[in-house]
Formats: C-alpha cells, sequence, structure tokens
C-alpha cells in the first residue's frame, strides 16, 4: 500500500522573522548600535510588519535588541561591563546545569550530543564560522534540556544568545589568533569529555568541564576585546 505523504505545518511568521534577525545581529549584518528599520527588513525578508514587530520584541526581551522611546528599535551594544556580567552569570548557570544533567540526562540525549558535536567538528573544519556558533549553542542547549530545569534552561537559552554574537564576532575575524586551530580542537575534545561525564553520571566531573570550557571561552573573547585587536564599532568601552 503507498504511503501517504505527511504534511507539516510551516513554522509561524514571526518564528521565520526571529531566527533571520537574530542571525543578522550575530553575524553583525546588523550591528551594535544600529536603528531597526522594519519597514525594509520586511521587505527583504518579505515578511509582513506584525511578525516582525513581534520578533523584535521578542529579541528585546532576550537582550539583543533595545526599545527606545521615540527612536524605536536598536542593536544592543557590546560593552566590556557585559563582558564580565555574561561572563560570571554563564559560569554559573552552566555549572549548575551541568550538575543537573548528569544526574537527569537519558540515554538518547547522549546521542544528541555525539551527533551534535560531530557536526561542530564538521563546520569548525570548513571554516564555518556562522555554523560553528549554531552548532556549539546547539550543543550547550542539549545540556540544558538534559538538566530538565525549565527556569534554568529560559536563563540559560538568552545567555546564549549573547554568546552566539561574541563567538561570530571573535572567530569570523580574519585577524584571528594564530592558535584559533587549537582553540576548536579544545572546544571538540571538551564537549567530548563533558559527554563521557555525563553518560558516566559523574557529577563532579561534568561541572568541572564545564568551569574550564566557559574559561577557555572568556580567555578567547578577552583576547578579542584587547584594544590593539578589536574593532573600537562593536565594543564599547564602558564600566
Amino acid at each position: 500500500m503507498p504511503r501517504k505523504n505527511r504534511s507539516y505545518p510551516a513554522a509561524p511568521l514571526s518564528e521565520v522573522a526571529y531566527q533571520r534577525i537574530k542571525d543578522r545581529i550575530i553575524t553583525v549584518r546588523l550591528r551594535p548600535g544600529d536603528q531597526i528599520d522594519e519597514a525594509r527588513l520586511a521587505d527583504e525578508l518579505s515578511i509582513g510588519r506584525t511578525p516582525i514587530r513581534e520578533s523584535l520584541f521578542r529579541l528585546a526581551a532576550e537582550g539583543l535588541i533595545q526599545v527606545r522611546h521615540g527612536r524605536g528599535f536598536l542593536v544592543r551594544d557590546v560593552t566590556l561591563s557585559d563582558l564580565k556580567d555574561l561572563f560570571e552569570t554563564l559560569l554559573i548557570l552552566e555549572r549548575s546545569a551541568a550538575a543537573l544533567a548528569a544526574r537527569r540526562i537519558r540515554p538518547e540525549q547522549i546521542g544528541v550530543l555525539r551527533t551534535i558535536n560531530a557536526d561542530f567538528e564538521k563546520v569548525w573544519k570548513k571554516k564555518d564560522f556562522l555554523g560553528v556558533t549554531l552548532q556549539n549553542s546547539r550543543f550547550h542547549r542539549a545540556v540544558y534540556d538534559a538538566a530538565d530545569n525549565s527556569f534554568l534552561k529560559s536563563y540559560l537559552d538568552s545567555l546564549q544568545n549573547q554568546s552566539q554574537r561574541l563567538a561570530y564576532l571573535c572567530f569570523s575575524r580574519r585577524e584571528a589568533a594564530m592558535d584559533l586551530e587549537s582553540h576548536g580542537e579544545h572546544s571538540i575534545r571538551d564537549h567530548e569529555n563533558l559527554i563521557a561525564g555525563l553518560e558516566r553520571r559523574d557529577e563532579g566531573e561534568a561541572v568541572r568541564i564545564v568551569t574550564e570550557h566557559i574559561k577557555l571561552f572568556q580567555r578567547r573573547i578577552h583576547q578579542f576585546a584587547a584594544p590593539s585587536e578589536v574593532d573600537m564599532d562593536l565594543i564599547v568601552l564602558r564600566e
């Protein structure tokens, strides 16, 4: 008997608009401080103004966009103070997620993490830096899923949006430091070791690996943010 074709509902236009606008912010096609032109976005994306506006409010709630009275929507600046606050919070919450995931992760979630890390390695070798940021974010969000705590996941999902933009800014620069290749190898190895620790339900080891992984990313971002290397239009030197 012939198999019937299944039809799947298309993603809501507001979700499509959200993903496309977020990609433009992460890849700095929309730069920090840029005014958002809603009409132009609607025309370029072939999406109506209402879904565009819904997605902009969602991005504002996630901290990538600011709403200014009388000026509409602006892409949020990246400040040195933001970097400090981001990494302090990431370290606290990522460690908590790793600890919970070690207690609660299911076998099928281990398989998901292995698949994502393999995809991460592929895009890294291709120097597809948007792909790198997306796959790395997928990996961390899969750990949050395994932690099985909806409040913790919500907070960490928001932090991931900020991390994605910073990661792309850092890794896509033509002037990136010579040890970028070793950074990629280190990240892939960290992911592999975390998966092994989670599979063993070794809470202490999972927390240790995540701690070192966040510190590795922090060191890379601090190298990027050094005044001698950074595009000063992208990082606002404000405490």
